[in-house]
Order: C-alpha cells, then sequence, then structure tokens
C-alpha cells in the first residue's frame, strides 16, 4: 500500500488519495493527477516525488505558494507521517502506510432534504413583464452588448458585472462551461470562463459550488436555493460550507437542441439578502441571451477551425500529390498509364516509375493500412526510400528487403504495414521481374481474348512491409507478349462495396475488360474505373485507389 493524502478540508473532503507512481503533480491543470480546478491554484502548483522510497514534496513557483504545516514550502522537503499540506483552501494530511493505516473515507449523507426554492424548466414562460424597468433596461443593455460581437473573451467579464448591477444581493458571479466528459459516464469538467467577486480582494479564494452547478447540469433547470447550508445535497460541499452561501441561483446555459453545456451561478453570504423567484426568470433571460451568444461564438469558431483544416488538408494533398510522378515515361515499345484517387484529401497510396542506368525501370505500387493524414505521412516515408533503394540496390528482392528494414522502425511501433507491388521491366529483354510484399497480385491482361490472369501465386507473395524485420523477399521473372497490359493496383480497386454492401472484387475487373481486345493502357484502366465508379454508386469512398498499366507495343 502506497503513502497517500488523507483530504481533511476542501475538495473531496474525507476522501484517500494514494500516491502512485515517482511523481505527482497537484494543480488546476485537468492533465495534473489530483486535480484543484480554483483560479487560485497554479496550473502545475506542486509535486510530490518519491525518491529513495521517501516522499518528498515541492512547490513549482507558485502564484499562492504552498504550506506544510503551516509553513512555506521554498526548497524540497521530506514528507512524515501526519505532516499538513495546505494549498488554497485544499488541506490534506500526509500518511505514511508503514508508520500507520489509512484512514477509512467518511461515509455519505443520503438524506434528501431539500431547500430548493424555485425551479424553471427551459423554454417556459418567463413573466419578465413583472420586472422593474431598472432590471428590464439591464437585461436589454446585456442582450445589446451580446449581440454586438462574437469576441466574448473580453465580453463575458462585462456581464457579471452588469448582473451585480442587476441583483444588488450578489456577493459573487460565475460562469461555468462543463466540457464533454473524456469517457461515456464520466461526469463532465466545469470550467470557469468567469469569477467576479463584490469584494476583489476575494476573487483569488473564490470557488463555485460544484454540487449545485451539477445539479443544474444534469436537471436542465434554473434552481433558486433558500439556504444552500441546509440543503442536504450540497452542504456537505465545502465551497458552500466553509464560505457560508445562502441564497443560491443558478442558471443552465442551453445548446439548440436543449443540452446543458454550461451555468451561469449567483450566490450571497448574507442571511437578509435572499434571491426571489422573480430574479430567478431575470437570471434565466441573461441566460437565455448569452447561450445563444456563447453558441454562435463556438459555431464561428468552428467554422473558422474548419476553414483553417480545409486549407491545411488542401496544401497536404499538393504535398503529396509532389510524391508521385508528375508525368508518365516515355519508353521505346512500351505505354504506361496510371489512376490515383485518395478516399480523403490525402491517402496512403504511392506509385512510382523510377529508371535506372541500366536502361530498366522499377514500377511499384503500394498501399500503407489506413487512411487519412497518418497513412499519407508513411506514405512520404516510403516515397522518399523508394527513390533511395531503387537507385542503390540492382535485385529486386534484396531492394524490397531493404524498404522493410527502412519502414519497419516507423510501421512497427504504430502497428501498421505496407503492402507492396514492384516490378523491374527490362524494355529491351521484355522481361519483367515482380516481387510482393503482401500486395495484391498483379493481373496480365491477354487481349486475344480479353482475359485477366495473374502474374503471381498467392504463395509467391512475402509479408506486407513492416511486421517482421529483415524479411527475405523472392522475386518471380516472366515476359510481357506484344499487345499484353501489366496491371499493379492497390485493394482499394476491388474493395468498394454498392448498396447491398458487395464488393466488386477482382471478378468485376475481369468483368470490366471482358471484349475490349486489343486496347491501349489508358483505355483499359479507364474501363475497369468506369465499372467501379458505377458499383460503388451512391456509396461513399471505401478506400484509396491505385491502378498502373503497362503495355508492350504490338
Amino acid at each position: 500500500m502506497p503513502a497517500a493524502l488523507h483530504v481533511t478540508r476542501g475538495l473531496a473532503e474525507g476522501t484517500v488519495i494514494p500516491l502512485d507512481g515517482e511523481r505527482v503533480v497537484i494543480g488546476r491543470n485537468p492533465d495534473c493527477h489530483i486535480v484543484l480546478p480554483f483560479n487560485a491554484v497554479s496550473r502545475a502548483h506542486a509535486f510530490i516525488v518519491v525518491a529513495g522510497g521517501k516522499y518528498f514534496l515541492e512547490d513549482n513557483k507558485s502564484r499562492n505558494q504552498t504550506f506544510l504545516n503551516d509553513k512555506p514550502v521554498t526548497a524540497r522537503v521530506q514528507l512524515k507521517h501526519n505532516d499538513k499540506l495546505r494549498i488554497c483552501d485544499f488541506q490534506a494530511t500526509f500518511v505514511d502506510s508503514a508508520a500507520g493505516p489509512l484512514p477509512p473515507p467518511e461515509p455519505e449523507n443520503d438524506t434528501d432534504t431539500s431547500t430548493v426554492e424555485a425551479t424553471l424548466a427551459p423554454g417556459a414562460e418567463r413573466l419578465l413583464e413583472t420586472q422593474p424597468a431598472e432590471k428590464l433596461r439591464g437585461l436589454l443593455e446585456i442582450s445589446a452588448s451580446l449581440s454586438k460581437t462574437l469576441d466574448l473573451d473580453p465580453l463575458l467579464p462585462k456581464i457579471a458585472e452588469s448582473l451585480f448591477a442587476l441583483f444588488k444581493q450578489a456577493d459573487r458571479c460565475f460562469l461555468i462551461q462543463a466540457e464533454d466528459a473524456p469517457r461515456p459516464g464520466d461526469k463532465p469538467r466545469l470550467l470557469p470562463r468567469v469569477v467576479r467577486t463584490r469584494k476583489p480582494q476575494d476573487e483569488v479564494n473564490a470557488r463555485f459550488s460544484r454540487n449545485i452547478v451539477q445539479l443544474c447540469l444534469e436537471s436542465s433547470q434554473a434552481l433558486l436555493f433558500e439556504d444552500a447550508m441546509k440543503d442536504q445535497r450540497v452542504q456537505m460541499a465545502h465551497s458552500v460550507s466553509d464560505l457560508r452561501i445562502r441564497s443560491v441561483m443558478v442558471a443552465p446555459l442551453m445548446r439548440a437542441d436543449g443540452r446543458a453545456f454550461g451555468v451561469i451561478q449567483l450566490d450571497t453570504q448574507d442571511r437578509t439578502k435572499r434571491f426571489r423567484k422573480d430574479d430567478l426568470e431575470l437570471l434565466t433571460g441573461v441566460a437565455n441571451q448569452a447561450s445563444i451568444a456563447l453558441e454562435n461564438a463556438r459555431l464561428l469558431q468552428d467554422a473558422v477551425n474548419q476553414a483553417k483544416m480545409k486549407r491545411d488538408l488542401e496544401v497536404a494533398h499538393q504535398v503529396q500529390m509532389s510524391f508521385l510522378p508528375a508525368e508518365l515515361p516515355v519508353v521505346a515499345r512500351y505505354e504506361f498509364f496510371a489512376y490515383y484517387q485518395p478516399a480523403q484529401s490525402v491517402g496512403g497510396d504511392y506509385y512510382g516509375f523510377i529508371p535506372r542506368t541500366d536502361g530498366t525501370m522499377i514500377v511499384s505500387v503500394g498501399d500503407v493500412a489506413g487512411k487519412g493524414i497518418p497513412a499519407a505521412l508513411l506514405m512520404a516515408k516510403l516515397s522518399s526510400e523508394m527513390g533511395t533503394c531503387a537507385l542503390t540496390e540492382a535485385d529486386p528482392a534484396r531492394l524490397v528487403s531493404r524498404l522493410n528494414d527502412l519502414m519497419y522502425p516507423f510501421t512497427n511501433p504504430m502497428q501498421r504495414f505496407v503492402t507492396l507491388a514492384l516490378m523491374l521491366l527490362d524494355p529491351v529483354g521484355h522481361r519483367h521481374t515482380l516481387v510482393s510484399a503482401g500486395h495484391p497480385p498483379p493481373l496480365v491482361y491477354k487481349p486475344a481474348t480479353g482475359d485477366l490472369v495473374p502474374a503471381l501465386t498467392n504463395d509467391d507473395g512475402g509479408l506486407p512491409m513492416g511486421v517482421m524485420d529483415e524479411y527475405p523477399y523472392e522475386a518471380r521473372t516472366a515476359t510481357l507478349e506484344p499487345g499484353e497490359v501489366m496491371l499493379v493496383f492497390s485493394d482499394g480497386l476491388p474493395d468498394p462495396e454498392n448498396r447491398k454492401e458487395e464488393p466488386f472484387g477482382i471478378h468485376g475487373v475481369q468483368r470490366a475488360v471482358k471484349g475490349l481486345g486489343p486496347a491501349t493502357a489508358k483505355r483499359l484502366v479507364e474501363a475497369i474505373v468506369a465499372a467501379v465508379e458505377a458499383h460503388a454508386a451512391g456509396c461513399p469512398p471505401f478506400d484509396d485507389i491505385t491502378v498502373v498499366a503497362v503495355r508492350r507495343a504490338v
């Protein structure tokens, strides 16, 4: 059992927090191990470090300091059993399991006594006509201010000041936004966008009631508490009991779909200054206007982000296209054609034509597992390494093995792989040498019969690149006859499905060229692509599609 902190005051009071790991970060940032979501707490306020089996406390040069046994921590100090740690209003006792038992957490209070004086459901009729003219004028001023700008950062504090002018009895004002929960079933993270107090010097220690805010979010109703100190559902909260919060109003901030995404909370510490139902109605009116403004600002920011992402993807598409051949090669007695269509703006398919000094040419098609930006980045790596290996490694099988060794350190940690079909073409001897790394077997088109026959068997292919380091690949050599066309393609060609979820398949490829007779490389590819598009009409792109055709002239 590790050492622990027994929380004696503040957030999660009465609980025991084990100090697991070699370094425990305490602070306001949601990524900290112990999160204290208050403005007075620094993002990374303090550290508890384990060294040599002992626990040490360090202050991270925080604005409001860290205290141990009521003394400020100025250097690393060793923690001892029953030491008292204090950060702002959070207090805890260090418990060394070797020196004493861990105290049990305090039992929860299940009493369901409520002092909710009034509630208002969203969309209910507001009796604003009963409000005094001064308060209605203040509401109109807030509405006018919200409608003039979509930059809410400087505006929201002014709304809090206006609320103080509207509600003379209010001591504190909070505008809290709820971030989406990281996992289904978790409670949302509550982030204060605005914290204002009647006395500015009190703002540093001001904390909203998480219990009250959570009740408002879960019910999507505005709530008025006559005396929060007497409500058993919230009185155990430190922000209520320690600050002796009395009358409290909370109103939800609502999205157009009816979901609450935040809360405005006003409260008073004076027993003689209470909020009334008409105050709750007025606060709800302000919350409605603030909800619209915040949603408009969010939608604008989403639109800006999407436009930026679109521009970035357009640039990424241009960069990726620069990795592919800018033009088809010109070789005596041969013709070439290539078709490339990513499923998204960028993709993981690759093809290349690389002439070599001995007059031969490397023709290759690769396919990185997956789609989108991660696949595109590995595709860029493949393109770079292919250019180097094709010019330095004479043997095609050793070339692919070398390429596999270069890709393995990048693909294996990401649990991705790359399939590749490589052909070394000898345009003088009309021989081609094929190597497959887990890629669909290339097909040879026979113009006399209109048939497509595999250039390799399934047994001829090796493992995809990136699966095993130092893997030995094998090559197969054959002759391309006059008029025959070698088709090398990615699995995005046979995989597209129609509305019945039926794949196009190799049979679809064969049907597309049946009866074409003698055909150019371009004509052959265009017929296949047209058949794929007709088959998958009305369905979203299934995968990147790449087809390369090499035809020996008659």
